[in-house]
């Protein structure tokens, strides 16, 4: 026989007592289930938590394996280009026998930009600060050559282009592309190091 029905058919006890006892029987079997219950929940919670963090730092550590090879082609590519924008190295490579001061500085300023936008895309990889050295050495080293040929007279060729952009390299305190090249080596060792 049901325990409520069996208190209201003896009439001993008052309706609130077996309220009372009704709730005390229902608080027997659900407080249990309810502290089962949170306790999984809670367990589960933690551990699927716990989980996600694990496979986040799986994959941040899968994208580390994949960006720092490439990270590192970046800074070798800046260091390369920074050789390349060098102005005796530019020279060097550009220059041609018998060639005319204004059409050297057109070849010159033409190398710059075609070595710059070829590695346009290594910005993405490095520092701010790394690309915007970088894009600060190509516009002094334009000036850099400007300045050069604004020194010259009409019939000028291009050994004396040469000549006066090594000049301007002398009188100055240090040349843009070697101090870029410091900043990416420094910037390198924090990095890898």
């Amino acid at each position: 026989m049901n325990c409520g029905l069996y208190f209201r058919y003896t009439n001993n006890y008052s309706d609130m007592e077996i309220s009372l006892a009704f709730f005390l029987e229902i608080l027997k079997y659900t407080l249990p289930s309810l502290i089962v219950f949170l306790v999984a929940y809670f367990g589960f919670r933690a551990f699927f938590d716990q989980e996600t963090e694990k496979r986040k730092t799986d994959i941040r550590l899968d994208q580390m394996k994949i960006i720092t090879p490439v990270k590192l082609q970046a800074y070798e590519r800046l260091v390369i280009l920074m050789e390349r924008m060098t102005p005796n190295n530019l020279i060097f490579r550009v220059s041609q026998p018998g060639i005319s001061a204004s059409q050297l500085k057109i070849d010159l300023i033409q190398d710059i930009n075609n070595e710059y936008n070829h590695n346009v895309s290594q910005q993405i990889y490095v520092s701010q600060q790394a690309w915007q050295m970088v894009r600060i050495v190509k516009e002094e080293t334009i000036n850099i050559i400007n300045t050069a040929y604004s020194s010259l007279g009409p019939n000028a060729v291009g050994i004396d282009l040469s000549k006066a952009i090594f000049e301007t390299l002398i009188k100055m305190e240090t040349i843009p592309s070697i101090k870029a090249l410091d900043f990416l080596r420094k910037e390198f060792q924090l990095i890898f190091d």
